[in-house]
This record gives C-alpha cells, sequence and structure tokens, in this order.
C-alpha cells in the first residue's frame, strides 16, 4: 500500500459512501473500488463492510486507517522538512576556526549570516589548524577555515584570503626606516611571534630554515595582541600576519614592513571531498565568500 492508497481510505472512511470519496479524490467510483479491492487483497484482511447505505470501517479497517493517519502525517512533516531546508528556513552546520581567524574575520560575518538565514543553526569550534583538519576529515565538522596549504587528499580547498606576513617595528626602531625586509636580514636580531602550535609559527620556522639561519625567538605567544602590544613596548620586532597588525594597531606610530621575495599567508575553506554538502553548508560557503570578497577586495 502506497501514500496515495492511504488516502485513499481514509478519504472512504470520511465520507462512508464510495461515490462521495471517489468524487473528492477526484477518480472514478470504479477506480476507487478496484483499489480497496487491491488494498484488502494485498492485506488479506476486509476492511469496510456495508452497514445501510454507508460503509464502515471494520476493527482491522481501524487499525489500518488510524496507521496510514499517522504515516501520512509523518510523510507531510518529511516534506515539510525538505522544503524548509531547500528554502534555508532551517539546517545547522558545524563551523571550526582558529583563534586567529576567529578574532579577524568571523564575529560580524557570523552575526550578519545568522541575520540573514535565522533557521540555519551555527555550531562553532575554535582549534588549532591541524586539529580542524583532522576534525573536518573525519566528518566531525562540516567546514573549517585555516591556513594554506592544508596538504589532503581528503579535503577541497577553497582560498578565500590572500595576504602575507610582516614585520612589524615601532617607530623609534632602527628598521623604521625600511621599505622592506629579508630573511637574511633577520640574521641574529631578536623577535617575537606566535608559539609553536600555531600555523604561523610553523610558517615562519620552515621559512628560516630554508635560509639556513638560526632564528632568535625573544618570545612566543599565544594571543595576538599581546604580542603586538608586548614587541611595541619593548621596542622589539613582531613578526604577524599583516592584517593582524592592523587589527591591532589603530593610531599607533608603528611601521609594517614587507618581506622581500614577499611572505604569503592565506586562508582557506576546507570541506571533506566526495561528500554530501546540505543547502545550510553551501549557503554559509557562498556567505563567506561574498562577505570576504566585498570587505577585503
Amino acid at each position: 500500500m502506497d501514500l496515495r492508497e492511504m488516502r485513499y481510505i481514509i478519504e472512504l472512511s470520511k465520507t462512508k459512501h464510495m461515490t462521495h470519496a471517489a468524487n473528492n479524490l477526484y477518480i472514478s467510483q470504479p477506480a476507487l473500488y478496484k483499489s480497496i479491492r487491491k488494498i484488502e487483497a494485498e492485506l488479506d484482511t476486509t476492511l469496510f463492510y456495508k452497514h445501510g447505505n454507508e460503509l464502515l470501517p471494520t476493527d482491522t479497517g481501524k487499525i489500518v486507517i488510524e496507521k496510514a493517519k499517522s504515516i501520512l502525517q509523518m510523510a507531510s512533516q518529511m516534506e515539510d522538512a525538505v522544503t524548509a531546508t531547500k528554502d534555508l528556513k532551517q539546517g545547522e552546520v558545524k563551523l571550526g576556526f582558529t583563534s586567529v581567524v576567529g578574532t579577524m574575520y568571523l564575529p560580524d560575518l557570523l552575526v550578519q549570516f545568522q541575520e540573514k538565514y535565522p533557521g540555519i543553526k551555527l555550531h562553532m569550534f575554535e582549534e588549532g589548524g591541524a586539529r580542524l583538519a583532522d576534525m573536518t576529515e573525519n566528518n566531525e565538522l562540516d567546514m573549517s577555515i585555516v591556513l594554506r596549504p592544508v596538504h589532503s587528499e581528503v579535503l577541497n580547498e577553497i582560498p578565500i584570503i590572500h595576504d602575507q606576513i610582516a614585520v612589524c617595528v615601532p617607530k623609534d626602531h632602527p628598521w623604521y626606516s625600511k621599505d622592506f625586509v629579508t630573511t637574511q636580514d633577520l640574521e641574529n636580531v631578536p623577535f617575537i611571534t606566535f608559539n609553536k602550535h600555531f600555523s604561523v609559527y610553523k610558517l615562519i620556522m620552515e621559512r628560516f630554515r630554508a635560509a639556513g639561519i638560526h632564528p632568535l625567538l625573544e618570545f612566543a605567544g599565544a594571543d595576538g595582541q599581546f604580542i603586538y602590544k608586548y614587541a611595541m613596548s619593548s621596542k622589539n620586532i613582531a613578526i604577524m600576519p599583516k592584517p593582524m597588525i592592523e587589527l591591532y594597531c589603530g593610531n599607533d606610530p608603528i611601521k609594517i614592513i614587507p618581506f622581500s621575495p614577499s611572505f604569503p599567508w592565506e586562508l582557506c575553506l576546507i570541506f571533506p571531498k566526495n561528500t554530501f554538502l546540505s543547502s545550510a553548508s553551501k549557503a554559509l560557503i557562498t556567505f563567506i565568500q561574498e562577505y570576504l570578497l566585498t570587505k577585503y577586495y
């Protein structure tokens, strides 16, 4: 018995007449009669009996009708849920990001997304880049925003932010007049940056290793604002992503000095390959791309 046939027996139980039920269902009386007999044959039981001019459900018929009503209600609810999800009236997304990314880009972005799609529930997770990649690979997260490159064969990687790592010095620092710095310039020069748990640290150390230079790391921290403030107050060099320096510097008399050759710092959105993306996830990906494109390019 399919959903259409369930509607037939429910309508017949309401009208108690084959002709009236057929009219309400917009089918012929013989077609309805044939369908009822087919259902009874499949169930090997009688669903209706004649009482005067009416067709009334048997005890078995009453049970079948009640179950059919429940099934049709669940089917209707499923259709409503599918429609709501397609129309982005409901859904959920598990998004991961690093603390650096969260601080710089996400507060306004996520608030605006939730204002546009109030029915979509956002579950947010703040972790280190390597941990986020693992969680996304294992489908614990729908997507994450991390530093490029990710080096994963099972994750899609969509670039969303293109910038650079730079040197920052206070106004009275000897390097204030520099227009650029090289990695070799930092030989035997102390500096401050993020600690080993951050991808920025790994990128910086890889650059030093490639240049054959042993870095003089004065201090490595976890809080970007503290790193910046401490470096400027102690008259030290800070090596940080340029957008982060711009976020914290305000009107401070500092100099942001790029590397030569440039030191790329790129963020990407990652999500599993060959995996179904929900409408809510697709909406968030599109929103992130459009928001960042409008705001930063």
